[in-house]
């Protein structure tokens, strides 16, 4: 097939020269005999090499429109238009027309089981974005995973898009065992997290708000170590945070997330939550730059994972008042604690912070035996 086309003439060479140019060559032929159209070429724009991979991912070039899926899926439009939305793909406004790739469009079909469960289509969406959302930084982990596993100096674009499609025959068939054990994993800790109680039983409903504790934790003078580490160092601070943070959760202390050189933890006992935190900064001080955390109880709201109230921006504002290498806790978490514990409590005392109508009384918190 590649022998019946001009390539020189596609217009898939331009503003290449010399060996960038022959090495486009060799790969554009490699593609053709595999069965890659001219055009499915030039739609891949910069990345023509990564084809054979979106091939064995699902993506064969294929074309649909919005009706023919709901056709095969049952789904009403407008809310397959909801859950298309959710998960990042673009608003297509004519529902007949055929430019949707069927391997995106068909991943749609799957919140159709939680609508014949029962959710109710706005929370299904909500699922399907936070899904897409989590893994869509774990596709990007594992793909600059992958390409510092296969890139080697001086290889060529027809070897990179081998061996990438190669890894990708690899790693398919192991991703859905892999994301329904972890799924089923989270899944049972969030069931032994959230309790439903008596009362919740009774009216049928969940509460809008719930007692938590919030712990933020942040990397004292990460601006200034911005201006004085290239990105990558700075980046392993942050990811090395993240590490620490997830090796001192367990149950029923949550990971909420990590912003930037920051972890966001919560718990609704605080004890367990004050236990994590001090592990955190202890785990810390041997291999980090020293680390602000601040800690704050209250109602709060919990929403795909993440809260929402005010013990969150109180925590956030208790951080951002800690010396360097200290627990600082809000009042309300004193209070929430009380004398049971083995923590030590050393007033400070009341603090304006910023964001907060009233002074708050701040507490530094060390172990009994430290």
């Amino acid at each position: 097939m590649a022998a019946d086309v001009d390539i020189e003439a596609s217009g898939l060479l331009d503003g290449l020269e010399g060996a960038a140019r022959q090495d486009r060559v060799e790969l554009i032929n490699w593609l053709l005999d595999r069965g890659f159209s001219l055009d499915h070429i030039r739609e891949s724009g910069a990345a023509p090499m990564m084809l054979p991979a979106y091939r064995v991912l699902g993506d064969d070039g294929t074309l649909v429109s919005a009706r023919e899926i709901c056709e095969s899926t049952g789904i009403e439009l407008g809310v397959l238009q909801r859950m298309q939305r959710a998960i990042g793909l673009p608003r297509i406004d004519d529902p007949d027309a055929t430019v949707l790739p069927r391997a995106d469009a068909e991943a749609v079909k799957h919140a159709k089981v939680f609508l014949d469960i029962g959710y109710d289509p706005e929370d299904a969406a909500a699922v399907m974005r936070v899904l897409v959302e989590s893994l869509g930084h774990a596709a990007a982990m594992m793909r600059e995973a992958a390409l510092k596993t296969l890139l080697r100096p001086g290889s060529s674009e027809i070897e990179l898009a081998q061996a990438t499609e190669q890894l990708a025959h690899v790693a398919v068939p192991l991703l859905a065992p892999m994301m329904d054990d972890l799924m089923r994993l989270e899944l049972r800790h969030s069931v032994e997290n959230e309790a439903v109680n008596a009362a919740e039983r009774a009216a049928g409903t969940l509460p809008g708000a719930r007692p938590v504790t919030i712990a933020f934790a942040d990397v004292a003078g990460f601006t200034r170590l911005g201006e004085a580490l290239p990105p990558e160092d700075l980046e392993r601070v942050a990811s090395r945070l993240a590490d620490l943070a997830h090796d001192v959760v367990a149950t029923p202390v949550r990971f909420v997330k990590s912003i930037g050189d920051a972890v966001m933890l919560a718990c609704p006992d605080p004890r367990p939550l004050l236990d994590a935190v001090l592990d955190l900064a202890a785990a810390a001080a041997n291999d980090l730059p020293p680390l602000r955390i601040g800690v704050a109880s209250g109602s709060a709201v919990t929403r795909a994972g993440d809260w929402f109230g005010s013990p969150v921006n109180l925590a956030s504002r208790v951080t951002a008042a800690a010396q360097p290498g200290t627990v600082l806790a809000a009042e309300s978490t004193r209070d929430a604690v009380g004398n049971v514990g083995d923590f030590e409590w050393f007033s400070i005392g009341a603090r304006r912070l910023k964001g907060v109508r009233a002074e708050v009384k701040l507490f530094r918190i060390q172990r009994a035996d430290s």
